[in-house]
């Protein structure tokens, strides 16, 4: 996969979603750090839709 594909991927993303995404890895292999940032953006993803035992999204709001 080429680099610019995975920018474009977040930049759609977060356009659609009204959304600000803080996006940083490193290291020397472009394969590595795109999979990874992927990885780690489901799993954000995951937990941010993720339901409570009480059928809440959980919040931090006025919790900061």
């Amino acid at each position: 996969m080429n680099s610019i594909f995975g920018k474009d991927f977040f930049k759609s993303f977060s356009d659609a979603a009204q959304c600000n995404l803080n996006i940083k890895a490193e290291g020397n292999n472009e394969h590595h750090k795109i999979e990874s940032i992927f990885k780690a953006f489901a799993q954000a993803i995951k937990m941010a839709v993720t339901q409570s035992n009480n059928g809440i999204i959980p919040s931090t709001k006025e919790s900061l």
